[in-house]
């Protein structure tokens, strides 16, 4: 007894601590959770040096897509900037000067190169406050950490209800590098391009903000009972969506400020994009305001958006862009004495920089005299190339053009006054002057920049500059076209942005308008509709959107009397990007509706000629037949199928069937586990003389996983064998195919044996594993190669099985792994991996289960710290931990148990103390079923119960199973005397009490 008293006073004293602990150290240190101390630099050299050194670790971390320790290594270097930095303020020494503008600026580009992973704001947790993670915190401590005041621990009162969403404490990567802006601007003068990147930062991450609210009233509108969380989460949504569009406002004022303070020094000016990103986030706020009601703020949003609009033009006036470009200072690829270079010597240096990267790439000058048609030519040539240079050095070309036609202006009027003098006329100069076909190609060139998150608004703001420079008289005439806005929509839908979608349907709703005078064409409509297409995957009101706009386009040419001039109409490109979006959208009723528009498409063919359906289209529309989930939803994608047979045989070559045709009515039968029709089809693959649609990987992987989904698991079996070694090794064997069995061929035939439950599943998956791991480790063959699908699948059949070597066995495989891994193949053991074995571990019948599979658990921990995110613990890890201590065999010593008690306590307060995991009612019921079988009767054992009960029923987490483990564990009058008063007249609980379930 005197073990329990002392393990519940370890945990009492233990959440003292965090809850102190917590307080005191977010006082005293900033927010990096995952830093410690760093030696400050006594020198500004040794400061560069270091901060460069975590600078150049978190962009190979990056490079390598570990997102930890990237986060990680920011974090050394903002913290070791900022002691610096507080040295300086307390004048500690003399000597120290303040940091370089350089080392700021570096710091500021590294933490907004932070993914979107590591700068979320909103978490759904309960109770953060209460939460710690003690990195420093050894197993073998925690073993002595004891307590008895069970009631504090389990009954601390809380108001939050779980999942309830809160921000947290750690700020956005644009706040921390606007605190490190803040700083500069006490020492130095930022550069203009600075401020631009940190409002471009701002800017998206509000428009994330307005996409979550978006997803957050999608969800409110399914999901009623959780209209109070829904709500919650959109306020937070929308709180943080405004706040960073105020942070893009405030800073776009001091760019401005500082602009006019030194003097228009042309390093200093906001750049127009920074104007085109928050004047879009102000009228995305403008849209959800409309949403709610809130016509004041909506006003607001507007104005602000009007007021950049005129302060745009007024900082871009004639004079301004003279003394903005003077001396090529705007020039981001091209040399700084560009503007006193020769013509044909710019296009020289440009077509050079071409070439390093395109060796085959040559560019001539056929004709002496250069004009715009070879400024043109290039241009268009990087758009032909995508490299992250294509649009800057694009639209440095651009710049100097109009920096030629700025130029000449003064000789033009000459000229006029020596004709109106009837003098000699003075030789006329060729000068470059952009046209549309210009603005159009440097557009292009920005939509296929590499490595740049934000082409989108680059092109954009290409478009805002040639209104700028219309309005000064500039390129007077050159107006954007239809292809300009059309490259527009392109890059957004390429760019695959948090937004994407919406602004697409803006600029499409602009020219759409009369007062544009520009006529939106079918190509207009198709890129709106496939940006639409691939927002389905996430937006559920995406796939609505894009058949409005089809209709709206059919209606729009239908009032026009069918003048393509006036309106276009529906082409098969818009269709198939209309299915496509019902297709991703994976809706129980996606796949009738795509075959509703599908004979809506067919009845169009009589009044439109040549809008017919094709490959494609047939293919999509399967594809939405197979993700519907819908009754015999196989059946009709395989009547599509016959249907483009019987087509194609007719003479129809639009409607010939690929392979893709085929593997997508094999899906369709294999999610509907008819491995018999699929297999007929297969056959008929096998059997055709087209060598176009013979079976590949995915045609017999396919057919394995059909026959895994079989009822008939012991026919599922012999003939996923039979495939395997007939059909696929068989035939390649025999020179019938030139098809071999590859690595997801073996994963299927794996995954057939471990849904199969027979006796000999165990000894051939690990047969087939190591068949694997000799060819494709030992032998070199790449094709053949275990994947982390392949080891855990084997370790779930390891955890299924009733093997008593099962424990033995799946360590040794998770030691393979790592072995593998270190010899550089991609084998890392992940969280599935770790997770199965702990399960395994929990249903072995080893003495001290629960003090292994603990150690496991912190083993995951550290490799998680480590930057190993693929293994970060969820709560069934916890859960299986807890297990293995619950059930730690009662023939097991008097010590034995009490150790798997305190590794039960230790478990679940780290769940609760967790950082990113909550407890679960399968959490709750598990503890509870510990203490059943762990701790012997007592008062203690009673109040424990009656806190751990109570802190579920707060926390919505009562489910059928803990109410079992309550009955069990707990005597008829305590049982009755925790639920009284909590019941109705009919015995049921609380709604509240399992609405987290």
């Amino acid at each position: 007894m005197r073990v329990y008293l002392l393990v519940l006073l370890a945990l009492l004293h233990k959440l003292c601590f965090s809850f102190t602990s917590r307080r005191i150290v977010a006082t005293l240190r900033p927010h990096h959770a995952a830093i410690t101390q760093t030696q400050t630099p006594t020198k500004e050299d040794d400061l560069s040096t270091t901060i460069q050194k975590h600078i150049q670790n978190a962009k190979e971390a990056k490079c390598n897509n570990e997102v930890s320790t990237q986060q990680i290594e920011m974090n050394y270097a903002e913290q070791t900037l900022l002691q610096y930095i507080d040295e300086c303020k307390l004048e500690i020494s003399d000597c120290i000067p303040p940091p370089d503008a350089q080392i700021l600026s570096d710091v500021i580009d590294g933490l907004l190169l932070l993914s979107p992973s590591s700068s979320l704001l909103l978490v759904n947790n309960n109770n953060a406050n209460d939460k710690t993670f003690n990195m420093n915190v050894d197993y073998d401590y925690k073993l002595q950490e004891l307590s008895e005041q069970q009631k504090y621990f389990f009954g601390v009162s809380s108001s939050n209800k779980r999942n309830k969403p809160q921000q947290r404490n750690d700020p956005h990567k644009s706040d921390r590098a606007t605190q490190i802006l803040d700083i500069m601007e006490s020492y130095h003068e930022p550069k203009g391009a600075l401020y631009d990147k940190l409002i471009a930062s701002h800017g998206e991450a509000a428009l994330q903000y307005l996409s979550c609210l978006s997803r957050e009233k999608s969800r409110e509108q399914s999901c009623e009972d959780d209209d109070e969380l829904s709500n919650e989460s959109a306020a937070l949504y929308y709180q943080q969506a405004w706040k960073h569009s105020k942070s893009a406002l405030q800073l776009l004022n001091r760019a401005e400020d500082l602009y006019y303070e030194t003097g228009q020094s042309s390093e200093q000016i906001p750049s127009v994009s920074s104007y085109v990103s928050t004047m879009d986030v102000f009228k995305a706020l403008a849209m959800t305001i409309e949403d709610i009601n809130e016509k004041s703020k909506r006003d607001d949003a507007l104005e602000v958006v009007r007021a950049l609009r005129r302060r745009r033009v007024d900082i871009y006036s004639l004079d301004n862009t003279e003394n903005v470009r003077r001396e090529g200072e705007g020039y981001s690829i091209l040399p700084r004495e560009v503007n006193n270079m020769k013509t044909e010597e710019v296009l020289e240096y440009a077509a050079n920089l071409l070439s390093k990267s395109e060796p085959s790439y040559q560019f001539e000058i056929a004709d002496s005299s250069i004009g715009t048609f070879h400024f043109n030519q290039l241009i268009f040539n990087l758009a032909k190339f995508p490299h992250p240079f294509s649009g800057p050095l694009a639209q440095d070309l651009l710049l100097y053009m109009i920096h030629m036609v700025k130029r000449a202006a003064p000789l033009s009027q000459q000229q006029r006054r020596h004709q109106k003098n009837k003098l000699s006329p003075l030789p006329r100069p060729n000068i470059p002057k952009p046209n549309v076909k210009t603005i159009n190609a440097v557009l292009k060139a920005w939509a296929v920049t590499t490595n740049c998150q934000d082409v989108a608004r680059h092109a954009e703001a290409v478009l805002a500059q040639l209104a700028i420079y219309q309005n000064s008289g500039i390129l007077w005439g050159i107006h954007a076209d239809t292809v300009s806005y059309n490259t527009i929509i392109k890059a957004w839908k390429e760019s695959k942005a948090a937004g994407a979608s919406q602004r697409a349907q803006e600029i499409l709703s602009l020219m759409e308008d009369e007062a544009s005078n520009v006529t939106p064409d079918a190509i207009s409509y198709s890129a709106t509709i496939g940006c639409l297409a691939h927002d389905s995957l996430t937006n559920s009101h995406a796939e609505k959107q894009a058949e409005e706009i089809l209709m709206r386009m059919y209606q729009r040419n239908k009032d026009a009397e069918g003048d393509e001039s006036v309106a276009p109409r529906p082409t098969t490109q818009c269709f198939n990007g209309m299915f496509l979006a019902v297709a991703n959208g994976k809706k129980k009723g996606g796949g009738k509706k795509a075959l509703e528009m599908l004979r809506f498409m067919e009845r169009l063919n009589f009044q439109y000629t040549n809008l017919l359906p094709d490959t494609i289209t047939f293919n999509i529309v399967m594809k939405a037949l197979a993700n519907s989930g819908m009754s015999s939803a196989a059946n009709r994608a395989n009547l599509l199928l016959e249907r483009m047979e019987n087509s194609y045989h007719e003479g129809i070559t639009r409607l010939k069937p690929d392979l893709l045709s085929y593997n997508t009515v094999l899906d369709a039968f294999s999610k509907e586990g008819d491995a018999k029709s699929a297999e007929r089809l297969l056959s008929r693959m096998i059997t055709t003389d087209d060598d176009d649609i013979k079976p590949d990987a995915h045609s017999y992987t396919t057919i394995l996983t059909a026959w895994s989904r079989s009822s008939d698991k012991v026919k599922a079996v012999r003939r996923a064998e039979d495939l395997f070694n007939i059909e696929i090794e068989g035939r390649y064997a025999n020179g019938r195919s030139d098809f071999r069995a590859d690595t997801s061929c073996y994963n299927a035939l794996i995954n057939v044996w471990s849904k199969s439950n027979e006796r000999k599943a165990l000894y051939r998956v690990t047969q087939l594993l190591e068949t694997m791991e000799e060819l494709g480790f030992q032998g070199g063959d790449s094709e053949v190669q275990p994947n982390s699908r392949t080891y855990t699948t084997v370790l779930d059949t390891l955890a299924k099985s009733k093997n008593y070597k099962a424990y033995d066995m799946s360590l040794e495989i998770l030691q393979r792994m790592e072995h593998f891994y270190s010899e550089g193949y991609p084998v890392r053991p992940c969280t599935r991996a770790y997770t199965i074995v702990l399960s395994t571990i929990a249903r072995s019948r080893r003495r001290d289960k629960a003090t292994k599979a603990f150690e496991l658990l912190h083993k995951m921990e550290r490799e998680y710290k480590a930057g190993n995110l693929s293994c970060r613990p969820n709560v069934i890890s916890y859960n299986s931990v807890l297990n293995a201590a619950a059930f730690s065999s009662k023939d097991c010593e008097q010590g034995e148990q009490e150790e798997a008690f305190k590794v039960a306590c230790l478990t679940f307060d780290e769940l609760r103390m967790s950082d990113y995991l909550q407890p679960s009612h399968i959490s709750y019921g598990t503890f509870l079923k510990a203490i059943k079988n762990l701790m012997p009767d007592s008062d203690v054992r009673d109040n424990l119960v009656q806190g751990l009960f109570r802190k579920a029923s707060m926390e919505g987490l009562v489910s059928d199973f803990v109410l079992k483990e309550m009955r069990d564990l707990a005597t008829p009058d305590l049982y009755h005397s925790i639920l009284k008063g909590h019941t109705n007249d009919f015995g049921i609980l609380p709604k509240s009490w399992s609405a987290n379930v």
